[in-house]
């Protein structure tokens, strides 16, 4: 991916985009390591993408079922790198991935969740709950 987005010598020109043509992302880690890389992406309107990439700055939302769409938004995202303020969206989309899905940013989340959950308190009973309705004997 990064030699998509700087190019490779004679081989691979600098400036690429990242197509994810999936019908839907939960997560999209591939998304999110195009974007760590520097590319422009373009990733399906429903799931996870739609959750992180901000519309026409480090990436595309496309409809996906659509030969159209995925191919319009290849164009936008091309016309996008164009741009003079390319370096600008790379820091972005960088920055996003560093404060929100690195290691380190999930587990600053992740701690504050935890440190809500508290330890039973000794000598108080928890009421079990069985499921699957009525047993039969």
């Amino acid at each position: 991916m990064a030699a998509a987005q700087s190019g490779l010598a004679d081989l691979i020109a600098p400036g690429g985009v990242y197509v994810c043509g999936s019908l839907k992302e939960e997560f999209g880690l591939a998304v999110i390591e195009a974007l760590a890389a520097g590319l422009v992406v373009v990733a399906p309107d429903g799931g996870g993408p739609a959750t992180y990439i901000d519309e026409g700055v480090t990436g595309f939302l496309v409809d996906t079922r659509s030969p159209q769409a995925v191919g319009a938004g290849m164009a936008a995202a091309f016309e996008l790198i164009a741009k003079p303020d390319d370096d600008e969206r790379i820091s972005l989309a960088r920055d996003l991935v560093a404060d929100q899905f690195t290691m380190q940013a999930m587990a600053r989340v992740l701690s504050g969740v935890y440190s809500t959950v508290h330890a039973p308190v000794a000598g108080r009973c928890v009421k079990s709950v069985r499921f699957g309705g009525p047993r039969h004997q």
